[in-house]
């Protein structure tokens, strides 16, 4: 049976308290670390965002953890490849901008510089064969997924799993996104990432996260809850149980059920009862209404209906300060700067909204058709 905690935690101030509990109710950080560990720490640093934006795992569950991993004899480094391309000079400022320095000062964490990766083989995988996997992941003896509660415009959910995207190096993230442009087959990939990978332990940060249009652009969500679990798919079944997601929401946890990854009548959950946490009106992406669930089409039609019906991003040319990010991101290059403001090439766009995951500014709205919003109200 797989063990799930869940402990409250008002504001950032309780975070080594709340941690410390979530990972005592499961067994303890002894359990999972031991003396001379080498223990990857891998958070969500998705951009260069403020800790109290709510889009990246707050420092202070980072530093709660190396606490209890350095107490435990664990040696730490925290490693991320952040949206955009893998180098030196981004890290360096994503590590300062989301507060891995505070997090690690005082400590003997490092934080990794080294951009070399290498191609692993995974022959189990459902949907790849291989990943390219950054070298701190593959270096470590542990690794502990530290993601941060939020909605996502692509895959409804961001979490524990799909936090481990960031261990595939730079602009590698944009390819696989090209390669598997559509939902289901993208999920598919996560789950067998997070196999492939095989991490240890999850710490979630639920404190504050993020509800809408997430994981970057969406609205700051008052949680209060710290989790954790040595199984990630579980972990992700529970949290999505909180933010009021069913089973067959997310495909991430919809998928790995179906593997026997997990089982959701047999997830035991410690600490907290889930059922008085449960957010009834926490808001989702505008992209997660799926009328191909109510349509029941032959399969041959869902792409071009899905190419009808579906959300697409939309430029907000007021907010836009024509930095190119959006250009530069964008899997099949679907975005045209020459004007100086952004254009999509909607014949060419995917919808992986990658665009509106690492707009600096917020610039780029989820839209829904009307004819989207007028069927999905009726068939309802």
């Amino acid at each position: 049976m797989d063990k799930v905690s869940i402990v409250k935690c008002g504001d950032y101030s309780q975070s080594y308290d709340a941690v410390k509990r979530s990972l005592d109710l499961i067994g303890g950080i002894e359990k999972f670390v031991k003396k001379g560990d080498k223990v990857l720490i891998k958070p969500n640093f998705v951009s260069r965002r403020k800790p109290d934006e709510a889009i990246t795992t707050h420092p202070e569950i980072i530093r709660a953890v190396i606490k209890l991993v350095e107490a435990a004899g664990g040696i730490v480094t925290i490693a991320e490849s952040p949206g955009g391309p893998y180098n030196a000079a981004l890290l360096k400022a994503v590590y300062s901008q989301c507060g891995a320095n505070d997090a690690a000062e005082g400590t003997g964490t490092k934080l990794n510089f080294d951009t070399s990766f290498e191609e692993i083989g995974y022959p189990e995988g459902h949907t790849l064969k291989k990943f390219p996997i950054i070298k701190p992941v593959l270096d470590a003896d542990v690794i502990i997924s530290l993601p941060k509660l939020k909605t996502h415009a692509m895959t409804s959910y961001t979490g524990a799993v799909k936090n481990l995207f960031g261990v595939i190096p730079g602009t590698y993230k944009a390819e696989l996104h090209f390669r598997l442009d559509e939902r289901a087959a993208f999920c598919s990939m996560l789950v067998d990432l997070c196999e492939c990978v095989k991490p240890t332990l999850a710490v979630m940060d639920g404190v504050w996260g993020m509800e809408g249009d997430g994981p970057t652009n969406g609205v700051n969500r008052h949680i209060g809850l710290v989790m954790a679990s040595a199984n990630l798919h579980a972990l992700d079944y529970t949290a999505c149980r909180i933010i009021d997601y069913s089973l067959d929401d997310v495909d991430t946890v919809a998928d790995a059920a179906k593997r026997g990854l997990f089982d959701p009548d047999e997830t035991e959950i410690l600490g907290e009862r889930i059922e008085p946490l449960i957010i009834r009106d926490y808001v989702k992406p505008e992209s997660h209404f799926n009328l191909l669930k109510l349509l029941k089409l032959p399969p041959g039609l869902n792409a071009k209906v899905t190419s009808i019906l579906s959300s697409r991003p939309e430029m907000n040319h007021d907010k836009c300060i024509s930095c190119g990010e959006c250009a530069r991101c964008c899997p099949p290059k679907a975005i045209d700067m020459s004007g100086g403001k952004p254009v999509i090439n909607r014949k060419a766009c995917i919808k992986c909204f990658c665009c509106q995951e690492l707009c600096p500014k917020g610039a780029v709205n989820i839209k829904r058709p009307l004819l989207n919003r007028f069927m999905l109200k009726f068939l309802k």
